[in-house]
């Protein structure tokens, strides 16, 4: 009979893949998960030092979590929300706006980070529309961007790695410059002034301005372009160019998908430059990494131009909008960020910028590393001959060499990455420096 391996390859089609990167790691059998901890189906322990694709914030399995999970689905599994509603949506849209950086009156729910993108785009749009302003039909994005991979969300993404395929299908939008700084320290958050007078920042502005008559919103995600080798673009240089978009009438749509619960530092990242979007779109971490939920914050009063005439309503559904028990596992997960995670967090931040700075000056090889709250990145580069006997796949020799220490290391080519759980142990850190270190050592 084949193994669970040989039955995958038959069947799956897996996710940011490569079908010949099988025969040299293939899908990794997963058996059971708790905390911070994978186990294979062999008993195998694998840190999981990129929380399965930023996602769970309080580590796998939380109790807390489980017994949300465990009552909900014994008392209401699903329910379609056109028409009705329930107890775990009602209260977990409460929490999240009663939280939120800014005034929000409403939430909308769906099921993944691309479809909240997909969401806050069409409310910007029909609500120019509505609103006797329908030339303004464009959006910003900035250069190197990611928002997800269903069509909308791609379109507003800068970064041709994921979009240049397709870009005979998207839409166009305004690219706008944006400052990088590799050697971005957690500090620079203090001020919120890194970034706003910069080059990029002065471009990005004249740009707005030029083209507000034509834009119905600009799209950004706050403080780390994750998808983009985690590049941090500094909170001055944020501020300002949602400042400058608001005061044009451009609405601001902020992806903090992958950066908001905790992320940062901060329940939201649009919190350290002090704004407040128009649309805030929610996912990954919003049920605690351990159901498909997504929702966007709206900010109060912008449902105005959507009342009256029955034909103004917004036709977006998803079938499983508000699904019962995803939303009793984000009542948990937050409830638990407010109460447990959050309030020691500067001293994992703390941890963390100790633990990176040790690896950089243990590694050669690292050029530069950055931190932004739970966030670390590693720029590393290596020789040409090295290059080429990697067959220029860096990344997947990190990966690969990263599961023989027995830590999950997905790097996005030459940037290697930590974002763990939040509440990772002191020495689980010490376990993923230590390994990381000769990992870095032994690839490059």
């Amino acid at each position: 009979m084949p193994d669970l391996v040989e039955r995958d390859l038959e069947v799956l089609w897996h996710p940011a893949t490569h079908f010949a990167d099988h025969a040299r790691v293939p899908p990794l059998p997963i058996a059971s998960a708790k905390g911070a901890w994978l186990t294979t189906a062999h008993g195998t322990r694998i840190l999981d030092a990129i929380s399965s694709w930023w996602t769970c914030l309080h580590g796998h399995g939380h109790p807390a979590i489980v017994e949300a999970i465990r009552n909900q689905v014994d008392a209401l599994d699903h329910v379609m929300l056109a028409g009705f509603t329930h107890e775990p949506a009602v209260r977990l849209a409460e929490a999240l706006l009663a939280a939120a950086p800014g005034d929000y009156g409403k939430v909308f729910y769906a099921d993944c980070g691309s479809a909240s993108v997909e969401i806050a785009l069409k409310l910007s749009f029909q609500h120019r529309v509505q609103s006797g302003a329908g030339e303004r039909r464009r959006f910003a994005t900035l250069r190197n961007a990611y928002h997800g991979e269903t069509l909308g969300a791609l379109a507003v993404s800068g970064n041709d790695a994921y979009r240049g395929v397709f870009a005979p299908l998207l839409f166009e939008p305004l690219e706008l410059p944006v400052p990088h700084f590799p050697a971005h320290r957690h500090a620079d958050l203090g001020d919120g002034r890194l970034g706003e007078d910069s080059e990029e920042a002065e471009r990005a502005v004249t740009l707005l301005r030029a083209h507000a008559h034509e834009l119905s919103a600009l799209v950004v995600e706050p403080l780390v372009q994750c998808a983009g080798k985690m590049a941090m673009m500094g909170a001055g240089y944020l501020r300002r160019i949602v400042q400058t978009a608001q005061a044009l009438g451009i609405h601001v749509i902020a992806d903090e998908i992958a950066v908001a619960f905790g992320r940062t530092g901060r329940l939201f990242a649009s919190t350290w430059a002090g704004i407040s979007p128009d649309l805030l779109c929610l996912s990954k971490g919003l049920s605690g990494g351990v159901l498909p939920l997504s929702c966007v914050l709206i900010r109060r009063g912008f449902e105005a131009a959507f009342q009256g005439d029955p034909s103004r309503s917004f036709l977006h559904s998803h079938t499983f909008t508000g699904n019962p028990i995803a939303c009793a596992a984000g009542f948990a997960s937050l409830q638990l960020l407010q109460t447990q995670t959050l309030p020691p967090l500067d001293a994992a931040v703390e941890r963390l910028r100790v633990a990176a700075q040790h690896v950089a000056t243990q590694c050669s090889r690292v050029q530069n590393h950055r931190q932004c709250g739970t966030i670390v990145a590693f720029d590393v580069t290596t020789t040409a001959e090295r290059e080429a006997q990697l067959g220029g796949r860096i990344s997947l020799a990190i990966r690969e060499a990263g599961l023989r220490k027995g830590v999950l290391l997905r790097p996005l080519h030459d940037a290697v990455y930590w974002m763990p759980p939040l509440n990772l142990a002191p020495a689980e850190l010490d376990h993923l420096a230590t390994a990381t270190t000769e990992v870095l050592r032994d690839v490059l």
